[in-house]
């Protein structure tokens, strides 16, 4: 598969209040720089949405599909963002972080299924992080392939049939082709390279857990 390769990432399953916390190595995505004016560092890779507007729209987009999202939880201040919104290694760029969202996802039958976190300016997001827990049958494959569906729907663009990013003709293939590729290896982790489309970028992760397989989703600029 021409778009995976293994990669070592770090995560910590399932934290307090079912937010799934992971620690994001940053190698495509080189969200922020840094230098003096840290405001300016942070606006010039905000993405083109508010907190607000995607929660909005995926809560919708989701319920339509047996997905319940959660109300946004919100943290600004400096304490809150290091204890619930710790998600970049490098802490450079992670002091430059001013505000997140973190909503819980759960299945038609209320069971946990994952978490969007979003980091970014005290106005719009820099980045978007889709987690989902997978049991080792991957009995819930399909809510995860919605749930990544309309995140990608929703923050980068509907244009994926007419893109077909990384040479794939649904995002499921792609989905599929990262799971065989996983299977398949030694390593506990897989990933997609950062791959382009419609002036965004997006990943897909893979990692072998304790309770199956975590299934992560990154979209910057």
């Amino acid at each position: 598969m021409d778009t995976v390769k293994s990669k070592k990432y770090a995560y910590i399953g399932i934290a307090t209040a079912s937010i799934v916390v992971v620690v994001v190595f940053f190698t495509q995505f080189n969200i922020m720089q840094t230098g003096s004016n840290v405001q300016s560092g942070i606006s010039a890779y905000t993405l083109d949405f508010t907190y607000a507007e995607v929660n909005s729209n995926l809560k919708s987009s989701l319920i339509e599909q047996h997905i319940n999202m959660s109300k946004p939880l919100e943290f600004s201040t400096p304490s809150d963002i290091r204890q619930y919104c710790n998600f970049l290694s490098n802490q450079t760029k992670q002091s430059m972080i001013e505000h997140c969202t973190s909503t819980e996802l759960k299945d038609e039958h209320n069971n946990f299924l994952g978490n969007i976190n979003m980091v970014g300016s005290s106005l719009s997001p820099v980045l978007v992080i889709a987690a989902a827990q997978s049991d080792p049958i991957f009995s819930n494959y399909n809510d995860i392939k919605i749930l990544f569906g309309d995140v990608v729907n929703e923050t980068i663009c509907q244009c994926w049939a007419k893109e077909k990013p990384g040479g794939y003709s649904t995002l499921s293939d792609m989905m599929n082709a990262l799971r065989d590729f996983h299977l398949k290896g030694k390593e506990p982790n897989s990933t997609t390279r950062g791959i382009p489309l419609s002036g965004k970028h997006f990943e897909i992760e893979l990692t072998t857990n304790n309770q199956g397989y975590l299934w992560k989703l990154l979209i910057a600029k």
